[in-house]
């Protein structure tokens, strides 16, 4: 549709504009509606928001579209069809590191190493290309060049100053009058591969500056998305919908998906990252759902282990942790069927959160024994423990049915630290009428 609209432009408009007065300022309107309209229909069928930016750690940016691919979408809007083989431009024969560009290698030579501009194999790259003809970032002489290289001093000095802003936050037009800075036009863009990795596209010279100045959230939009990350992304939104009346069980951290409400929020991982003893070393989440808890703790630099026996549960959270590129261990079976039931699971760390969810419409004495069977194989320094209270709705993931606790929290406790080798247990927070508990 976009692509009919141009050429009708280009070829039955476009040779009146300079003829007719203002008749461009009035192509340029239409155009502009026409484009605005187009985004919000294909937002809206692909239940994604193509205008919308994005704070994301600039770090995750590992890899950058390299310039020589041939496949990859030209238009900014591209969302999932078109030419022959243009679902490849994320083989990795078309990607490289950000880090091994000439234009970070220049940044962090001058703003790092000390070095002159002129001294940098960034500048003398761009001084040859512009010898042989060729017009860079808008200049074509070494002056012109110079001029541009002392802007991005400018830039730098702001960010490290100010931070980073969107180019809404900072103002309209070419150049910005109170500091005199260049604007560029967009944001940092990036694009969502196939697995969901953040791919660099455009806005080198920012994402270098916040990645030498180690800034944790920048402004992006992303580009363009690949039909399977599309698929998969289509694969989340259906099964909330069906499966959990609309809301996510946990916090979803991609940024394309962190829109998605969820039934538990951030707030049970700070209570508990605030009470940690220990900062560094093995983390166990039993019933880790999608992984949340292992996303978060692995980013602080702990070893994070996730057990989970639904497959539904499992295929989500090995996709979403290749699409954050982590590391954490995967186990798919219950904690009483793992292993020899000898064994224990020696963590420095474990978590037991969310277990409750899985027992549907157990009698109390029956949430007991599992409970038991539960803590019985587990070894470790400290214990994190939710638990509802009295009369509290619990949604279980067996049978998709609510159910109350009628057993008193304080008694529970009482008994789950009798079968541990720990001697304490404090209620450290509670979040939607759960009780969370550090047992050490």
């Amino acid at each position: 549709m976009k692509s009919i609209a141009l050429q009708f432009y280009l070829k039955k408009i476009k040779p009146y504009s300079d003829k007719l007065p203002y008749f461009r300022e009035v192509a340029r309107i239409i155009w502009s509606v026409f484009w605005k309209t187009n985004l919000r229909l294909k937002s809206f069928w692909f239940s994604v928001d193509l205008e919308k930016i994005y704070w994301i750690n600039p770090q995750k940016i590992e890899n950058s579209l390299d310039e020589n691919c041939q496949n990859f979408p030209k238009n900014s809007t591209y969302i999932g069809n078109g030419k022959k083989n243009v679902h490849n431009w994320d083989f990795p024969t078309n990607l490289m590191k950000f880090q091994e560009r000439e234009a970070y290698k220049g940044h962090y030579q001058h703003f790092i190493e000390g070095r002159e501009w002129s001294e940098t194999m960034f500048y003398q790259s761009i001084l040859r290309q512009m010898e042989n003809g060729m017009v860079r970032w808008g200049c074509s002489s070494e002056s012109e060049f110079m001029l541009r290289c002392r802007q991005l001093d400018e830039l730098y000095k702001d960010i490290k100053k100010n931070g980073f802003k969107t180019q809404k936050m900072l103002g309209k037009g070419e150049t910005l009058k109170h500091r005199r800075i260049r604007e560029v036009k967009d944001e940092i863009n990036v694009a969502i591969d196939r697995d969901g990795s953040l791919i660099h596209c455009d806005g080198q010279n920012r994402l270098a500056i916040a990645k030498i100045l180690k800034i944790k959230h920048v402004p992006v939009k992303i580009y363009h998305r690949h039909k399977d990350w599309l698929k998969f992304r289509k694969d989340i939104l259906t099964y909330i919908k069906k499966e959990l009346n609309g809301k996510a069980y946990q916090p979803l951290l991609h940024p394309d998906l962190s829109d998605i409400p969820s039934v538990w929020s951030d707030q049970r991982f700070e209570i508990i990252r605030q009470n940690l003893s220990i900062k560094k070393g093995t983390l166990l989440n039993v019933g880790a759902h999608w992984g949340y808890f292992c996303h978060r703790f692995e980013e602080l630099g702990y070893q994070c282990t996730a057990i989970e026996d639904s497959t539904s549960n499992l295929y989500f959270m090995e996709k979403l942790k290749r699409a954050e590129r982590l590391n954490f261990n995967i186990i798919n079976e219950t904690v009483v069927d793992y292993g020899d039931t000898g064994n224990k699971f020696d963590f420095d760390i474990v978590l037991v959160l969310d277990v409750f969810s899985k027992f549907g419409d157990m009698g109390e004495e029956q949430i007991y024994i599992e409970l038991r069977k539960i803590f019985k194989k587990i070894k470790a320094s400290e214990i994190y423990f939710q638990v509802p209270e009295i009369g509290c709705m619990e949604k279980s993931q067996k049978d998709n049915k609510y159910f109350n606790h009628l057993f008193s929290s304080r008694e529970l406790i009482e008994t789950m630290i009798k079968i541990t080798h720990l001697t304490s247990a404090e209620k450290i927070g509670e979040e939607r009428n759960h009780g969370i508990y550090k047992f050490s």
